[in-house]
């Protein structure tokens, strides 16, 4: 099944503050397509976008109402009427809010139609204190939510909606998923929504519980996911429309691909055989043989331990490429052109997994690692310490220290203002491992056995038996299979090797290694 929409206006894409990105119009016409506002009795149902914007949506609504009244014969007066009393915006940004009023007024001046007061509100939709009245009230919620980390906002704008809104309250999750709570918080019993929104909240742990909410009231009629394809020129989305009916009651939606501006139909979905940690949208029969993956031998996660690497949150002033070492020093160059001397004994090889071609590719790069052993953990050098044994290593330290302290926002680091931004990876990264890059194309496992070498961007996997044998297994068409169809979709198909989706891979047999998982599993599909 294939639908083209034809892009009637031009689509504007510009992105805004508070997270904000405007709407194509084909879009505005599939959402409002799905959700059956095209139908002779529009004209006495009320609709809203929550956040509105200079009015993507409410243009194209006014048009068809507008349209549609003009067909009923309705007198201006009683158009008029209807229009103040029927459509709906909110936002939290002042221009927008009035630019919106000022395109729907040139709608109803080239309609010829007097003034209408719109009801087009200037204030932040996700505080309920300014909704309330308006709860159970619409027959549809449009929009293309905001996207922005609730960790980005003021912290009274991020108590407060951890205060009333269920969806924030883990703290850490993209507030797009708090405009599904307010757009189910604002329809009537009868209402539908329709939203174009990240589709990030398919797999991740912020999506969760938005996607146990979603199985828990049935309500969720179609999904249209388009994957890696961008829909928005100037803003790096991976985009997906999703229509929620109240009344559907049902654990079954239908499922849509979309590629750029044409969908196509997959299947119909059950909710209740969906892993609610990773939603994967496939045919039911490849859906089977996922599973049929994932239930043989044992998972990757159970006989081996997945890590992430090295994590400085400044990586310019702590790695080096081909540092000069003479002797015992070691002369490091910034990007601005500064040069320092380090003692050698402070530095470590280190692999950068991402760009990783082959167990040979050694990169020639080092790290500046302040940290020591100490019981067979790594812990940090006392400054003291670092000034005593390493003075070329601490001047260079001060000589960085503002920027060091501003990582992170400027918090303050609780080990010491010279150690890396996050502690993860300093015992795990070192050894004998196999590394990925967190993005692919394909899987590309390598093994790589120098232990003395640690890693940053991406992952590695620690196993007590044979590697290679191991990523044998890793690189093999069963895992492109696999990944291709759980994986996190980006740019120009490179699909994502986080722990979170190669964790369930299924080994075959581990103990009997003669036994391939070929014998165990027909992929042909």
């Amino acid at each position: 099944m294939s639908i083209q929409i034809v892009n009637t206006m031009k689509s504007i894409s510009n992105k805004k503050e508070n997270g904000i990105v405007y709407t194509p119009a084909w879009i505005v016409a599939l959402i409002l397509k799905e959700l059956h506002y095209n139908t002779k009795n529009i004209l006495y149902k009320k609709i809203i976008d929550p956040a509105c914007g200079d009015g993507a949506f409410l243009s194209e609504i006014v048009q068809r109402f507008i349209n549609k009244a003009k067909k009923e014969k309705l007198k201006e007066k009683e158009i008029i009427n209807l229009l103040e009393n029927n459509i709906y915006g909110f936002d939290i940004d002042f221009e927008a809010a009035q630019k919106c009023k000022n395109i729907l007024n040139e709608i109803v001046l080239q309609h010829k139609i007097g003034k209408v007061n719109w009801k087009i509100y200037n204030f932040d939709s996700l505080e309920k204190s300014n909704i309330l009245k308006f709860k159970d009230f619409f027959d549809f919620v449009v929009g293309n939510p905001p996207y922005i980390r609730i960790q980005h906002l003021g912290k009274a704008r991020r108590d407060n909606l951890q205060e009333n809104w269920d969806f924030c309250r883990n703290g850490s999750m993209d507030i797009y998923i708090a405009f599904f709570e307010l757009g189910y918080f604002l329809l009537n019993k009868q209402g539908r929504l329709g939203y174009i929104t990240p589709n990030t909240y398919l797999k991740t742990s912020s999506g969760k519980i938005l996607r146990q909410f979603l199985k828990f009231k049935g309500c969720l009629e179609t999904l249209i996911d388009f994957g890696h394809h961008q829909l928005f020129d100037e803003a790096t989305t991976y985009s997906a429309i999703t229509i929620l009916d109240k009344e559907h009651y049902r654990q079954v939606f239908h499922f849509y691909r979309g590629e750029d501006e044409q969908v196509f139909y997959v299947d119909e979905i059950d909710l209740n055989k969906l892993n609610i940690d990773n939603w994967v949208l496939t045919p039911n029969k490849i859906a089977k043989k996922i599973k049929e993956i994932e239930t043989r031998g044992a998972p990757l996660e159970k006989i081996a331990r997945i890590h992430v690497g090295i994590t400085t949150l400044a990586d310019g002033f702590y790695i080096f490429q081909r540092p000069k070492i003479i002797s015992k020093i070691a002369e490091i160059k910034l990007k601005d052109g500064r040069t320092f001397k380090i003692e050698k004994d402070i530095l470590k090889p280190i692999i950068k997994a991402s760009v990783l071609k082959d167990s040979n590719d050694e990169q020639f790069r080092h790290i500046i690692f302040p940290y020591k052993k100490v019981n067979g953990k790594h812990v940090i050098i006392p400054e003291e310490e670092l000034s005593k044994n390493y003075p070329f290593a601490h001047k260079y330290f001060l000589s960085i220290k503002d920027i060091l302290l501003s990582r992170d926002k400027g918090k303050p680091n609780p080990v010491a203002w010279y150690a890396f931004g996050r502690s993860q990876g300093l015992d795990t990264s070192f050894g004998k491992k196999i590394l990925t890059s967190p993005m692919n194309i394909k899987p590309n496992f390598i093994v790589w056995g120098k232990e003395e070498y640690t890693f940053y961007a991406g992952y590695c996997i620690k196993f007590d038996g044979d590697l290679n044998w191991l990523v044998s297994q890793l690189n093999s068409e069963d895992m492109n299979f696999y990944i291709k169809n759980v994986g996190r979709d980006y740019r120009h198909g490179y699909k994502s090797y986080a722990k979170s989706f190669i964790k369930n891979f299924g080994i075959c047999d581990y103990q009997n290694k003669t036994k391939s998982c070929r014998q165990q599993l027909n992929l042909a599909v």
